[in-house]
């Protein structure tokens, strides 16, 4: 089976990575991968080398985003555009059995469409989840375009559904970013704390917040009350850059010059790694969401972009208020009562297995018998 499979941003590669390793190992499967995005922009970190240092081959790379073009709506659309263009052209020539998408952001989205205008079957993983932002319709929209679904909870599966999806189409897998979790090596504390500056003995926050699409006015805002937040506590933190949708330049310079601790991105040993020693995850990250219960840590949600989503009761959320901020700063950290409760949650998002149930899924599903033109379901 050749499998067409696209990259696009830090976010989507940790939850790929998994599948693409058990893929690589196995002779059934041929990957056909794209990397574009944020990926390939070096103010983001330059992602596909990470990607090429683990051993992945690259077939193409779609430049996406254009460096100093408008943070805004409107070159959002210009990206996905020029994406598009270029999935259609390496689905044309390459030719797959299948495409496997994912999750809710403007690459995958694109070639969802793409493969779906060109009766190639498309498998979307962690369809039916609620979130604030853009992403909320992206991620809907992308399971209309789909065929087969992988979403991570039976919660998710519920609402595709109700979105009338086939229940025989859907697969429940758990989410696959927990994998990584599971079966990254691990680094010697030492190595680590010399590197980054840091001592894990004493709190430290791990700090990962991108702009809100439909509140891209508000995020310099946004940003500066969680900053002062962090800085007013008087806590150790590392600062990963957003992403790039709109309202992430004026983000970036806020973080640049807080005197926070701050890395473009980083290779995905070393992220679990210091993911793994945080005290807890700051910002508005899914990662907060999905992977922070594995972890056993405390998670602060602050503001709208995972609106709505399933989560574990270790996440704390509260609006982008600087005093409201430190209060969920000040229970995450030092209230042992809450600290010693969160170290026996359960992560409604699954225990590691996921990458393995997608590859055998797709191994056994006959796709010649599902079908390419969609028809709402509505029940027996």
């Amino acid at each position: 089976m050749k499998v067409f499979i696209l990259i696009e941003r830090r976010a989507d590669y940790s939850r790929y990575k998994p599948i693409l390793t058990k893929m690589k190992e196995d002779s059934f499967f041929e990957i056909y991968l794209v990397v574009t995005g944020i990926c390939l922009l070096n103010l983001h970190g330059k992602d596909i080398n990470y990607i090429e240092n683990d051993g992945f081959t690259i077939n193409a790379k779609i430049p996406m985003f254009v460096e100093g073009n408008p943070d805004n709506g409107a070159e959002m659309v210009r990206s996905m555009a020029r994406v598009l263009e270029g999935v259609t052209n390496e689905l044309e020539k390459s030719k797959p059995d299948l495409v496997l998408s994912g999750f809710d952001i403007g690459g995958n989205f694109a070639v969802t469409i793409a493969a779906a205008h060109m009766n190639i079957p498309v498998a979307h993983i962690q369809g039916g989840e609620v979130t604030g932002s853009i992403d909320e319709s992206i991620r809907h929209a992308m399971s209309k375009f789909s065929h087969v679904h992988f979403p991570a909870t039976e919660d998710a599966k519920k609402r595709l559904i109700r979105l009338g999806e086939n229940p025989n189409d859907i697969y429940v897998t758990g989410c696959p970013s927990i994998d990584v979790l599971v079966n990254t090596p691990y680094l010697p504390k030492e190595e680590l704390e010399a590197e980054f500056g840091v001592d894990f003995s004493k709190p430290f926050l791990l700090m990962i917040q991108h702009p809100v699409t439909t509140e891209a006015k508000s995020s310099f805002d946004q940003i500066k009350e969680t900053i002062n937040a962090i800085k007013n506590k008087g806590i150790q933190a590392i600062v990963l850059l957003p992403n790039n949708d709109a309202g992430h330049a004026r983000i970036i310079e806020e973080i640049k010059s807080s005197g926070l601790k701050w890395l473009p991105s980083l290779s995905t040993v070393k992220f679990v790694n210091l993911y793994r020693n945080a005290w807890a995850l700051i910002g508005n990250s899914s990662s907060g969401i999905h992977e922070t219960p594995s972890l056993k840590i405390p998670a602060i949600n602050i503001g709208n972009r995972q609106m709505g989503r399933e989560r574990a009761a270790n996440v704390i959320d509260v609006p982008n208020d600087q005093n409201q901020i430190e209060l969920a700063i000040d229970k995450a950290i030092f209230d042992t009562e809450f600290r010693d409760f969160v170290s026996k949650i359960e992560n409604p998002y699954g225990k590691g297995d996921s990458a393995k149930t997608i590859v055998n899924l797709l191994k056994t599903i006959d796709f010649n018998k599902v079908s390419i033109q969609k028809v709402f379901y509505e029940g027996n």
